[in-house]
């Protein structure tokens, strides 16, 4: 697999992980899965660029994770949202082949549509193989 795909993986799993987040949600799946019932946190596909060194391989990931709720008010959503970010903040630095250097956030949007929330997380993740 790619670099980025590895951490995509590893990132899903470390989420999957979260009892916090976990008690909210019917799960954290990379990409959006064929019948589950909301609230559940989606990533979508991951956009990656090269960032490598002169010595090593490495890759810049962007990561979009999405946030279905059926709500209807944005509480639920919100404390999913806090959860998933307070997870992320501390995702381990070392993974099977990477090294994560830095994880950022880029940008949230939050929208409701018909009676779904949906809330977007754009992460910036700098990889590099070990």
């Amino acid at each position: 697999m790619s670099l980025e795909q590895d951490f995509a993986r590893a990132a899903i799993d470390w989420l999957a992980g979260d009892a916090a987040l976990v008690a909210q949600v019917n799960g954290v799946f990379h990409r959006s899965p064929a019948r589950i019932a909301a609230p559940y946190v989606v990533l979508e596909d991951v956009l990656a660029t090269d960032w490598s060194t002169k010595d090593r391989p490495g890759r810049e990931a962007r990561l979009a994770f999405t946030i279905r709720d059926g709500s209807d008010d944005s509480g639920p959503a919100a404390a999913i949202t806090a959860a998933l970010e307070a997870r992320l903040a501390a995702m381990p630095p070392t993974g099977d082949g990477y090294r994560l250097v830095s994880l950022s956030p880029l940008r949230s949007r939050t929208l409701r549509i018909d009676a779904l929330w949906l809330v977007t997380l754009d992460y910036r993740a700098r990889l590099l193989q070990l």
